[in-house]
């Protein structure tokens, strides 16, 4: 399995991976937890709000601490 790191506007998004199909996870802004929702696949795979960036998983993970800090998850 592959992953990959997006933020879509201010939403933190993985994509992982696999051989047959693709799971996007994205960033629950009341919880902080990582929760399955296929509505960011069509905003990644063709970013039609050009809202969409790639990161690095260190640049992800700094972002995503500092979200939680910031929202006091």
């Amino acid at each position: 399995m592959e992953k990959k790191f997006y933020l879509c506007g201010l939403r933190p998004v993985i994509v992982e991976i696999y051989e047959t199909y693709e799971n996007y996870l994205a960033l629950n802004m009341q919880t902080g937890v990582f929760e399955q929702n296929f509505r960011y696949s069509h905003q990644v795979t063709y970013d039609p709000d050009g809202d969409v960036e790639e990161l690095s998983e260190q640049k992800f993970n700094t972002y995503v601490e500092k979200l939680k800090k910031e929202r006091g998850l």
